[in-house]
């Protein structure tokens, strides 16, 4: 008898580089943190994915919409991982790159979601966890993150993305 059990990876830390110090943007198109894109088609072959977000904030008073907003983009390939379309675009003329970096983002967009991540008190930590499953209702072939801050605040240096494949293994 088979009994199949569900196995969750390591976490994985993903680039930050443009989401630390990301000013609060309250003005459409707002400017944005975009992920690199993770692949699920050549490897891992996920049935889900676990995404946790942690951002720091500079010490300044809530305003705007007190919230960061995170975005999931599914993305498909035409050819094994190649060529890659994004399945959700900003709102603007920029797509997706699927490369970590900045993004102008307007609402409304393509994207899935957004999960709101609210900022209600002076230097809070904003911490969110949610899934690829829960977001877009499959897996795609790969997947990329977009963040906006209207928070009031600017973010700080310490700000965490991650992420962790759930699969399903066999004894």
């Amino acid at each position: 008898m088979t009994t199949q059990n569900t196995a969750k990876g390591a976490y994985t830390a993903m680039t930050v580089t443009a989401l630390q110090s990301l000013a609060n943007d309250a003005t459409d198109p707002f400017a944005g943190w975009q992920s690199v894109r993770v692949d699920d088609q050549s490897s891992v072959k996920a049935l889900d994915y676990e995404i946790i977000i942690d951002l720091s904030t500079a010490a300044t008073s809530p305003a705007n919409d007190s919230a960061a907003y995170a975005y999931l983009v599914p993305w498909m390939t035409t050819d094994g991982g190649t060529t890659w379309i994004s399945g959700g675009n900003f709102g603007t003329t920029t797509l997706p790159a699927g490369t970590e970096g900045t993004a102008s983002m307007s609402d409304p967009n393509s994207m899935k979601g957004p999960i709101p991540i609210p900022y209600k008190v002076t230097s809070q930590r904003l911490e969110a966890m949610f899934s690829v499953l829960q977001m877009c209702g499959f897996v795609p072939d790969g997947w990329s993150l977009a963040i906006r801050n209207c928070t009031g605040a600017d973010l700080g240096t310490g700000c965490v993305v991650s992420y962790r494949a759930i699969t399903e293994t066999s004894t």
